[in-house]
């Protein structure tokens, strides 16, 4: 599960909880469309949301956002 650790400066933290469901997926290779079934939105909603998960991570791509949010979720990170 992707999730912040509690009390810490991750920059998981900065997600709201629809965001880390969208990034959630994206750990599991979901594309844009499958995210939007899963969550019962538009592709839209779900590129939006992905839009902002990678702004505010400060990662250039889907790939990078996922290895943080990895980083950010394994114990002792």
């Amino acid at each position: 599960r992707v999730r912040p650790p509690e009390g810490s400066a991750s920059p998981l933290a900065a997600l709201t909880r629809r965001e880390l469901e969208v990034l959630q997926l994206l750990t599991r290779g979901a594309d844009t469309r499958e995210i939007a079934g899963a969550l019962f939105i538009s592709r839209l909603t779900a590129r939006n949301h992905v839009q902002h998960i990678l702004r505010k991570l400060g990662a250039a791509s889907r790939a990078e956002a996922v290895a943080i949010a990895l980083r950010g979720a394994a114990p002792g990170s």
